[in-house]
């Protein structure tokens, strides 16, 4: 291994063979010169590496025998996403499927991954909700730089994360249970939003304007030295709003600092604020047509990670407080309106790490806490004394109800690899104040059928606490409930995957058993929406996924990829909402190519129909009507892009043949949307 002057650059022809030469690499940059075609990075302990060839491919290989050279290319270690089995289903977007989606921000990028449902109240990254394999959004944990950054109130919120799109390197999306070393319940999944670490100084500034009024504005910054880096970006984003009430004015301010020494670890600290104004037309409610909300998210995290030989150590302490004001009637309150709701949620929490490698494979084990409150007008338990809402004038802003709820969790995992076969078991006991300790356990195999062909199977259960609203909201016509319990599921999964230099290739199905599902169920002796465990229900899902991605002039990638899923209550499943409301069926084809020389395009088509139905509500009678089930609709988006040394332009349309659509019953969705931009860097 020939190394440089720099400690922190490592530079090297060939893998070795020490089953601790993955691990010695975490932490550090490392400049690869040749690779085989075979060679997977598989995580040990909290940290993974990943390496993603930019230059193109030589022809596909056997690997031992003959490797493939490829271009320089960067293997960092702080990879936060701690998934040590082979067998998960992980999408990956990377910097390159960020910078030519046909999209503007995170929330309308995620409906590019395969197994991804996101369901937009408002555009633009305003509001959605997000579900994985057929869950509900409250079901999905969302992850900053591995930071569970999930909302207790409602998961209408987990998006609300103050981070542009330009921050992001890449997104990691894990379908299925088992993600126990996040320290947390993944019920159905996590999607893990990992940020840019910066190696250099420099910046960059961008600009956009289009359809609907829509202006936005990003500016970055970083600095870089030996041993550490701070970055800072700030972002400002506005529309008129594609239709009546559905304006919006966001702001994001995002920084991070990171100080690395060989001998001492990593230190790392994030810290961001985001602002959103947004008309919330027909949000929560058909019955009134002028809602309107304002959120403010405060999120801060420190982490230290150490490497050695052998071992790996890390810990992560973080805070996310999150204000939320809800009005009910923006402009011409009826006379019985007595205010805005007002929320505001802190999340404090620590989770610690060991991870152990030795002749009979690796170990984990990890602890986690997790604390969480609430004040406000709407959820929780009455107060002796009510608290002004800061901020805030009048004398109905006051905090008249608060509840607080602690979880711990410990786990233990142990991941054996063998020449062919790599196995993970795992144990997390899990404690909540309100709901007591439960323990819940895992595992899958992987057997490598040759050097591009895997076949995997897991199973894994995992349950899901109730939100603040799920127990407490009390609303217009939607009653929660305080005797909920929390969901559990049972999860069994197979897949078997292809991987050559330029090919990938999956299918995948899994079954799962949820009971004890929350949902809101119209109950036709009031008409009013209560918040109920209501039924178990099975679901059945299979994935197929095919890409080629040359990365040459003409031709970059093209993918194609279907999901099917079904379920089955054995409860009241007419009166279900949200359980019931996957997509039965998606398919998605993406081509990027180029144009003329450094002008390119990207096409996004996607195919989807939504099981269930919802209940269109009549504005003169006052009054819901027959339900309709969800129509099936095409969408495709374009984006057209030249790529300069130090500048880039864009067009960008979404929606591009203006489809009508209903992904929310009574929420129409955006028509077509042209945007255009430049971002210049230095």
């Amino acid at each position: 291994m020939k190394r440089k002057t720099s400690r922190s650059l490592i530079c090297f022809c060939r893998w070795t063979r020490k089953r601790y030469a993955v691990f010695n690499s975490l932490g550090r940059q490392i400049k690869i010169g040749v690779l085989a075609t075979s060679l997977s990075l598989v995580t040990l302990g909290a940290q993974q590496a990943s390496a993603q060839a930019t230059a193109e491919q030589a022809s596909e290989r056997e690997p031992e025998t003959d490797p493939v050279p490829i271009g320089e290319v960067t293997v960092t270690g702080d990879k936060t996403l701690a998934i040590a089995e082979p067998v998960r289903v992980v999408a990956l977007i990377s910097r390159s499927d960020i910078e030519r989606a046909a999209v503007q921000n995170i929330q309308d990028l995620l409906r590019y991954v395969d197994g991804v449902d996101v369901r937009t109240r408002g555009s633009n990254n305003v509001q959605a909700d997000i579900s994985l394999r057929g869950g509900t959004f409250d079901q999905t944990v969302v992850l900053l730089n591995g930071v569970n950054i999930t909302d207790p109130q409602t998961g209408h919120h987990s998006l609300n994360i103050p981070v542009n799109l330009e921050d992001v390197q890449r997104i990691e999306v894990l379908q299925g249970p088992g993600a126990w070393t996040f320290g947390a319940a993944t019920y159905s999944g996590a999607i893990n939003i990992i940020t840019s670490a910066p190696n250099r100084s420099g910046g960059s500034v961008g600009l956009a304007q289009g359809m609907h009024g829509y202006q936005s504005a990003n500016a970055t910054g970083n600095l870089a030295a030996k041993g550490w880096c701070a970055a800072l970006s700030a972002s400002k984003s506005k529309s008129d709003g594609y239709a009546g009430n559905t304006d919006f004015d966001v702001d994001n301010v995002y920084a991070q600092l990171r100080y690395t020494t060989e001998k001492s670890g990593t230190l790392s600290g994030q810290l961001g604020y985001q602002s959103k104004d947004f008309g919330a037309n027909n949000f929560y409610t058909p019955e009134y047509l002028h809602q309107y909300e304002h959120t403010q998210t405060l999120l801060s995290s420190l982490r230290y990670g150490v490497e050695r030989e052998k071992w790996g150590l890390s810990a992560t302490l973080y805070h996310r407080q999150h204000y939320d004001r809800y009005e009910l009637f923006h402009v011409n309150p009826a006379e019985w309106y007595t205010g805005h709701s007002y929320h505001r949620t802190d999340v404090a929490g620590a989770l610690a790490q060991l991870t152990r490698l030795s002749r009979l494979g690796t170990g984990t084990a990890g602890f986690s806490y997790r604390y969480e409150h609430i004040y406000s007008s709407a959820l929780g338990e009455p107060m002796q004394e009510n608290i002004a809402v800061k901020g805030e004038g009048g004398s109905n802003a006051f905090y008249a109800r608060e509840k607080k709820r602690e979880h711990f969790s410990v786990f233990l995992q142990h991941a054996l690899h063998a020449q062919r076969v790599h196995a993970t078991l795992g144990l997390m006991g899990a404690g909540n104040s309100d709901f007591g300790f439960r323990a819940y356990a895992g595992g899958n195999v992987t057997y490598d059928l040759s050097s591009a062909w895997n076949f995997c199977a897991a199973l894994n259960n995992d349950y899901r606490l109730p939100t603040f609203t799920d127990l407490y909201y009390k609303v217009g016509s939607y009653r929660g409930n305080p005797d909920l319990k929390p969901e559990e599921a049972v999860t069994g999964e197979l897949a078997l995957r292809y991987r050559r230099t330029l090919w990938r290739a999956s299918a995948s199905g899994f079954y799962r058993y949820g009971y004890r599902l929350i949902s809101w169920s119209l109950n036709p002796n009031d008409n009013l929406w209560y918040a109920q465990n209501i039924a178990n229900v099975a679901t059945v899902g299979a994935n197929l996924h095919a890409e080629y991605a040359p990365q040459r002039q003409l031709l970059k990638k093209a993918a194609i990829a279907y999901a099917y899923l079904y379920a089955t209550p054995s409860g009241r499943e007419e009166a279900a909402s949200y359980v019931v409301e996957q997509l039965s069926h998606r398919l998605t084809a993406t081509l990027q190519h180029g144009v003329w020389r450094r002008l390119s395009a990207s096409w996004q088509l996607q195919y989807q129909q939504r099981a269930g139905v919802y209940k269109p509500f009549d504005v003169e009678a006052k009054t819901y009507v027959e339900a309709v089930p969800f129509k099936p609709f095409w969408l495709c988006d374009l984006k057209i892009g030249w790529e300069g040394e130090s500048s880039s332009i864009f067009a960008a349309a979404t929606n591009l043949f203006d489809v009508a659509y209903f992904d929310f019953g009574n929420i129409p969705q955006p028509g077509r949307w042209v945007k255009a931009g430049i971002t210049v860097k230095f």
